[in-house]
């Protein structure tokens, strides 16, 4: 029997959809066009400081036309040798059936709440997936969904046209070998790893400091993007003895070798709408301490195995419904934000938080332990790497058949 086959077709391609590849065996995958190869060093290609690099995100002539029209994140491609597109965070109008991997549902409105609520894109929208050859839309989390029907308000026809082809899978990640749950000590070591102040390092260093002059032992270290820090940032961590600061450009294995040797998690978000490295630490038992920011409390689960804080200063949506507001979709007024907001002291809450956080860890004996297992468990639970595959090889069997 031929073994079918799956071209990954996208402006970009993720790591997220090159992973499926290595989830079932059944189909053949072919890029199409790697534009994440180019794309990839992105950081290394941008502007030295978050304030240079985004000095010219403006909201300029395009991006309002594309709201006063409601264009659609939309590409076009015909094909002959293949049996099944999948594509990342866009639609597509093609010969051939199809399956789209949404992270964000605002991605499929060109990244623009605003749009995702404009008449004509939700028309547009509307066609787009009842045509015979749009199969499923794959949701990253189950908050993808969510918000996507709670912004765009469809109406109940198209809801329910939604409802029926989409299916949520959660990125696929490799079981790690061998791992066990965490042990307490004196020495607990921290870690931190993302672009520095989206992710809120800035918070978590302050907070260490702290921390680390009534708990000499503990230990944190930041993965982050170096040339992103702004020199005072980068001056003010390496003069913190206990704090190892490291540049982010690990292989794999370097980074299975960070998870296996930490023994918390630190993920206090502000810009993110899943966090696959939450994934990855859960894998090694690694218990959280995290913000609730789009999706992440979906393997942050507070009073489990983790710590998470609620409704911070930067939340674009609302916290109950998950509608999504749009006021910081763009990173310029994001950045902005966030820099005034800290001057201001007003994301001193958040370091608090983090504070009482690793506290509780460094004091509580058990605590690490039981949280630690209870990561294990719920990665086996809802991430292993056999339940993703069954999952990817079944929606990919019902699209192609």
């Amino acid at each position: 029997m031929r073994q079918k086959t799956i071209l990954l077709f996208q402006p970009y391609l993720r790591k997220h959809i090159l992973d499926f590849g290595k989830a079932t065996s059944k189909f053949q995958f072919v890029v199409y066009s790697n534009r994440y190869a180019k794309t990839k060093d992105f950081y290394k290609k941008s502007m030295s400081t978050p304030r240079e690099e985004f000095s010219r995100s403006k909201l300029g002539f395009q991006n309002r036309l594309r709201r006063l029209l409601g264009i659609l994140n939309v590409r076009i491609k015909f094909i002959k040798n293949h049996d099944l597109l999948f594509t990342y965070g866009c639609l597509l109008i093609t010969n051939k059936p199809y399956c789209v991997y949404v992270e964000n549902g605002a991605a499929l409105f060109n990244y623009d709440p605003f749009i995702l609520r404009n008449f004509l894109a939700k028309c547009w929208f509307a066609f787009l997936i009842r045509l015979p050859q749009c199969k499923k839309l794959i949701f990253m989390s189950e908050t993808a969904l969510t918000s996507l029907i709670a912004t765009g308000k469809f109406s109940q026809s198209t809801e329910k046209v939604l409802r029926k082809k989409s299916v949520q899978i959660y990125p696929f990640v490799k079981d790690p070998k061998q791992v066990e749950p965490k042990k307490f000590s004196s020495s607990i070591k921290f870690l931190f790893t993302g672009i520095y102040y989206v992710k809120g390092g800035r918070e978590a260093v302050n907070a260490f400091e702290k921390i680390s002059k009534v708990y000499p032992d503990a230990s944190l270290t930041i993965v982050t993007p170096l040339h992103m820090l702004l020199p005072e940032d980068k001056e003010h961590i390496l003069s913190l003895p206990k704090i190892t600061l490291l540049d982010a450009a690990f292989s794999a294995e370097e980074m299975e070798n960070l998870y296996r040797t930490h023994d918390v998690f630190i993920f206090p978000t502000f810009r993110d709408t899943f966090g696959l490295v939450l994934i990855e630490a859960l894998s090694f038992g690694m218990p959280l301490i995290a913000t609730d920011q789009y999706a992440t409390t979906e393997m942050a689960l507070e009073n489990y195995n983790a710590f998470v804080f609620k409704n911070h200063p930067l939340l674009d949506y609302d916290p109950t419904t998950k509608e999504m507001y749009g006021k910081l979709y763009n990173a310029k007024t994001f950045y902005e934000t966030l820099f005034s907001l800290e001057e201001k002291g007003a994301m001193a809450p958040v370091e608090e938080f983090l504070f009482a956080s690793l506290q509780q860890f460094l004091t509580d004996p058990s605590l690490l332990e039981k949280y630690s297992k209870n990561s294990l468990e719920l990665y086996q639970k809802k991430f292993r790497e056999s339940l993703i595959s069954q999952k990817i090889e079944t929606a990919f069997t019902e699209a192609a058949s």
